[in-house]
């Protein structure tokens, strides 16, 4: 086997804590949470650089991080439903772990009858308020696309986070949001 070390890392590969403790697990298999593990006791210092280089190599190569774009397989459907039990409730749809940011793709809502509807919101929440800036919403029977829908980036963080909300609707009656969003970092 061909072993290539990063230039003048310290210390070597075969003796890399890092590497211990990935010994047993295949690269395919690696979970976010388990580099998160690894990196989460690391100090931004001089000292840390060749720990911080694996880090980062290891979460390119099992598409962990992304030093480019989206990361891979983490595009995902959000689906929710609002009823009369749930109306006018603001409802968390994504609100990702710290550090995580998403971005929104597209929205569509359908509804089974009636004349409900749904809006989407990016929120902030403070200690004392919550802001939010509408991003749309939909009224109408059957399937529609979500107006306006997203024609921009829509970043998506633990900071500012995905929240719909149901309105006017009918008992006995479903209305459901659906978006699209997926990882970028």
């Amino acid at each position: 086997m061909l072993a290539l070390p990063l230039p003048d890392a310290e210390p070597s590969p075969d003796r890399s804590n890092i590497y211990e403790q990935l010994r047993t697990i295949k690269a395919s298999d690696l979970t976010r949470s388990q580099l998160d593990v690894l990196r989460d006791p690391l100090y931004l210092d001089p000292a840390s650089e060749d720990v911080l280089r694996r880090i980062l190599l290891i979460g390119s190569v099992t598409d962990q991080l992304s030093l480019s774009g989206p990361i891979p397989r983490t595009a995902q459907i959000i689906n929710q439903a609002f009823n009369e039990a749930n109306e006018n409730d603001l409802v968390t749809l994504l609100k990702p772990g710290v550090g995580e940011v998403w971005i929104l793709n597209a929205a569509s809502a359908s509804f089974s009858g009636g004349t409900s509807g749904i809006s989407l919101f990016l929120a902030d929440q403070s200690s004392t308020s919550t802001d939010m800036v509408f991003l749309g919403q939909e009224s109408s029977s059957g399937v529609v696309p979500f107006n306006p829908s997203p024609h921009r980036d829509i970043y998506i963080t633990s900071e500012t986070y995905l929240v719909g909300q149901g309105y006017s609707i009918d008992t006995g009656e479903t209305s459901t949001l659906k978006v699209g969003v997926i990882r970028v970092r």
